[in-house]
């Protein structure tokens, strides 16, 4: 799988949510709606959910990473992309 392109979107709002983000991967499939979050001095992303009915958890990601290092190559790959636009918005 290779991450050919992502999207950076600012967010419209304060606190820990810095910008959304699109993903395209293999130029085939596209990832809408990722987060990029900042709390507590660390970054993360939050994959697009929905809620659900039933369960103890009140949200379900609808796409997600299978495995600790696609997330964490997704994860550089977002943020990577975020400081670049930060620099072109300068």
């Amino acid at each position: 799988m290779e991450i050919t392109n992502v999207k950076i979107f600012r967010a419209r709002q304060n606190g820990p949510v810095l910008a959304y983000a699109n993903v395209i991967l293999d130029n085939q499939f596209i990832i809408r709606g990722i987060t990029l979050l900042e709390k507590d001095g660390r970054r993360f992303i939050s994959m697009p959910s929905r809620r659900v009915r039933n369960g103890e958890r009140n949200f379900r990601d609808t796409a997600h990473p299978l495995n600790h290092e696609i997330r964490k190559e997704l994860t550089e790959t977002v943020f990577e992309a975020y400081e670049e636009f930060l620099k072109n918005e300068e």
